[in-house]
């Protein structure tokens, strides 16, 4: 299941979220740093809960940057 609220989403839901492959935002996947790094999307492994695993979660304001920064 996508992790969807405003900041965060899952490979497929930042995919679909700007309309690319999701191959597109591995390419151009970065480890979270607190600065953003342009023409790059920056993730954290994130838990939904106590007993779930950790998964890549895509900033969701990089993501929006990747469609103005062409």
């Amino acid at each position: 299941m996508c992790m969807n609220n405003n900041n965060w989403k899952c490979l497929s839901g930042g995919a679909d979220h700007i309309d690319v492959s999701a191959d597109t935002i591995l390419r151009r996947a970065i480890p979270w740093s607190d600065e953003p790094v342009p023409g790059k999307v920056r993730f954290k492994y994130l838990k939904l809960g106590v007993d779930t695993r950790q998964e890549r979660r895509y900033y969701v304001p990089d993501l929006d940057a990747l469609l103005v920064s062409a």
